[in-house]
């Protein structure tokens, strides 16, 4: 049996952590043994609970950052004790140097994110300390692994596994009506959702932009933002400058946006900065076609013209364009969607990525042991 350790520095619940109670839900119990490593007040842990058979440890120092010199000491003696087969971290440079300390014989990272480019010299000495502390990296995406190797990591030492989730659940007809009704959308009227955080790099004020081209052109079409953060009072400002205040709709932060979601029509992601969208995973899981900015990950998980669309960064008249094809076109609607929900099953799916991500597992432990 492979003995796993699985760390995560976040005390809430991002991709970091949903990434790891997928894998949690399904890895293979009789292959493998799993010990979770969190931080104390972690809001993975009740979640962690759930499964009986996997080690929990609590640990202090690591609370959402990366790096802390108390929390390698007491990583370090804990990993002596576990003596893991496979170490594999998300985002915790202080568990990556302990594994090193302890000598765990296979030290794994997941590269979440698209990392900006610093100075070539802060990027050369990265590099150099990313490989000595890493024997693995794992990108969720193509673009992910670009990034990295940008940063010096070698592609011998990269392994691309696309991020699965769990399908969103299903309502029925009846609910949505319902929720569309408490939302004040008509039923021959339209829906875009953007689920994201209100920040700038999600780009919303590209799609208020759209939104505003649609009600010009007058088409009957209501626009869902889901979500909460720094932008918020000064995007409804702009929604009602654009004399959208009838056709936006603001959520704020919802827990659970399965029922949003089933409500929306179409999925809309206007980053300008896009690792592997969970989001577009979500919407394809109820065969819904998302319009996202051709960026980071989009472009290998929305294929223009046959389960989405594709547009630039900021190109708010682009976003515009396709929202009306989307609008005008039954058949393109219906087949978009269909092949959106094929492509879901076929390559998304949370077990897909674990049975992936287990088949890694295998190789690495084996050449750590010829």
């Amino acid at each position: 049996m492979i003995q796993v350790v699985q760390v995560v520095s976040d005390t809430n619940i991002g991709g970091a952590g949903r990434y790891l109670l997928n894998y949690l839900k399904y890895f293979d119990r009789a292959r493998f043994d799993v010990t979770v490593i969190v931080p104390e007040k972690s809001m993975l842990s009740e979640f962690i609970q759930v499964y009986p058979e996997v080690h929990l440890h609590e640990v202090p120092y690591m609370a959402d950052q990366s790096y802390d010199r108390n929390c390698v000491k007491y990583l370090t003696d804990l990993l002596k004790q576990i003596k893991p087969d496979i170490l594999h971290t998300h985002a915790s440079l202080s568990a990556r140097i302990a594994g090193k300390k302890a000598k765990v014989p296979c030290i794994v990272a997941t590269r979440h994110c698209i990392e900006p480019q610093t100075s070539k010299l802060k990027t050369v000495l990265s590099g150099v300390l990313n490989n000595y502390l890493c024997d693995y990296y794992i990108a969720v995406a193509n673009a992910v692994k670009d990034n990295l190797e940008e940063g010096g990591i070698p592609s011998e030492k990269i392994r691309t596994i696309y991020n699965g989730v769990e399908p969103a659940q299903s309502f029925s007809v009846e609910e949505i009506q319902q929720e569309r009704s408490r939302l004040g959308i008509q039923n021959f009227e339209f829906v875009f959702g953007i689920f994201a955080r209100l920040e700038p790099v999600k780009g919303h004020r590209y799609f208020l932009k759209a939104a505003r081209e649609l009600k010009k052109e007058g088409y009957q079409a209501k626009f869902l933002i889901v979500g909460d953060g720094s932008l918020r009072k000064e995007l409804e400002e702009m929604a009602v400058s654009f004399g959208l205040e009838d056709s936006v709709i603001f959520t704020g932060y919802v827990k659970d946006t399965s029922l949003l979601l089933n409500v929306a029509d179409v999925n809309v992601i206007a980053s300008d900065s896009e690792a592997m969208s969970l989001a577009i995973l979500e919407a394809k899981s109820l065969g819904k076609p998302s319009i996202a900015t051709a960026v980071g990950g989009n472009p290998e998980i929305v294929h223009n013209g046959s389960d989405g669309f594709l547009v630039g960064v900021a190109d708010s008249a682009s976003l515009a364009e396709a929202m009306v094809k989307i609008m005008e076109d039954e058949e393109l609607f219906k087949r978009l969607s269909q092949n959106a929900q094929a492509l879901f099953q076929k390559e998304f799916r949370a077990e897909t990525m674990v049975r992936k991500l287990e088949k890694f597992y295998e190789e690495a432990y084996q050449n750590v042991h010829r």
